[in-house]
C-alpha cells in the first residue's frame, strides 16, 4: 500500500493505492502540523502504508517530519517520475 503526494504550497493531495496500483481513496489537506495529524489520521486504516512524497523538500520538509514522528515509512520520488504520473492519470 503506497499513499502518493502531490504538494503543493497550500496543499498536499494524497491519494491512496493497492499494490497493483488502483485509486482507493483519496484526500486533500493542508500544510500545517494540525492538517498533517488529518492524514496521520486518515491513513491510519492502512497500517502497513508507506508515503511517497514528491522531492520538493522546500514543501513536503514538515510534512515529511511529521509522518516520521508518526512512525510511516517516508520515500522521496523524483519530480520528474511524478510529472509521468500526473500526466498518465
Amino acid at each position: 500500500m503506497v499513499i502518493g503526494v502531490d504538494a503543493h504550497k497550500r496543499t498536499y493531495t494524497l491519494v491512496a493505492a493497492d499494490p497493483v496500483g488502483r485509486r482507493l481513496a483519496a484526500k486533500t489537506i493542508g500544510t500545517t502540523s494540525e492538517d498533517h495529524l488529518k492524514a496521520v489520521e486518515w491513513a491510519a486504516q492502512w497500517p502497513a502504508a508507506r508515503f511517497a512524497l514528491e522531492d520538493c523538500r522546500q514543501v513536503t520538509r514538515r510534512l515529511e517530519r511529521d509522518l516520521l514522528a508518526a512512525r510511516f515509512e517516508v520515500v522521496r520520488v523524483p519530480t520528474h517520475l511524478m510529472a509521468a504520473a500526473k500526466r498518465g492519470s
